[in-house]
């Protein structure tokens, strides 16, 4: 199954209600590009992403632990790429 195919993908992010680039964000997320994994809490990975110059956080709900690990396994291997490049692979197979 492609990453891009997983629910909760692509991540969501931003600052919060008073970031301007938030409406960015949410019509594209996948635009921005990986810079690392910061921690997984629970299924929530927690992802630290670049947006041209600014650095902002992304978080992917996934729908389960297994996923979470893998996906931050994923992520942490493919820094430098954009969502979008990393949702056309193919998820690790455990």
């Amino acid at each position: 199954m492609q990453v891009n195919k997983l629910p909760g993908w692509p991540p969501q992010g931003g600052a919060g209600a008073f970031d301007s680039r938030a409406a960015t964000f949410v019509s594209s997320p996948e635009t921005v590009t990986v810079r690392r994994v910061d921690r997984i809490v629970g299924t929530r990975v927690d992802i630290t992403c670049m947006f041209g110059p600014e650095v902002v956080t992304f978080r992917y709900h996934a729908p389960d632990l297994g996923v979470a690990e893998s996906m931050a396994k994923l992520l942490e291997e493919h820094r430098g790429k954009d969502l979008l490049w990393i949702g056309m692979l193919q998820v690790p197979k455990d």
